[in-house]
């Protein structure tokens, strides 16, 4: 396999069984995205191990691989992330972007870096960056243009404007 481990992103959640044919509740982060033939779990030592998907049923949200035919041994992959190859991740349009691309971004406010970000909460209508600041404290800010002035995936920079009294928070 000529492929890197920096080529696989999280793309889902396997959770627990459903039946005894080895159907598992499955979670899928990207909206809308199709799900390869083959998709990876970690092993005990961070090695990707790949699952071979045997039948997804979209509308209920239930996988089963190849080879994991009943309860048991599906058990054995449940409450896993999974991943796949960033190539397989549909394209987004300009201005949106993927969490893991997100993830470990320097941020950039007045020409110096005040922070990373370490998780982006999209729970509510509007998400936020979690950033881990210079002064080790963990500020949000939301993900909206007024902040946001861009994203450099290349450079791994994000360049913010901040709100008045942020730091104070």
């Amino acid at each position: 396999m000529g492929e890197k481990r920096e080529d696989f992103v999280i793309a889902g959640k396997i959770h627990g069984t459903h039946g005894v044919k080895g159907d598992l509740k499955i979670e899928i982060f990207p909206p809308n995205f199709d799900l390869p033939d083959v998709i990876y779990i970690k092993d005990k030592e961070g090695n990707l191990v790949p699952l071979y998907v045997e039948h997804f049923s979209k509308k209920k949200n239930l996988i089963r691989f190849k080879g994991f035919d009943d309860i048991d041994k599906a058990k054995k992959v449940k409450h896993r992330y999974f991943y796949v190859e960033s190539n397989k991740l549909p394209r987004l349009d300009k201005d949106h972007f993927y969490e893991y691309q997100l993830i470990d971004m320097d941020v950039i406010f007045n020409e110096k870096v005040i922070g990373k970000i370490i998780k982006v909460d999209d729970r509510l209508p509007t998400a936020y960056l979690i950033i881990k600041c210079v002064d080790d404290k963990i500020r949000h800010l939301p993900f909206i243009k007024e902040f946001i002035k861009e994203v450099d995936t290349e450079g791994r920079k994000v360049f913010v404007d901040l709100p008045e009294g942020w730091f104070t928070l």
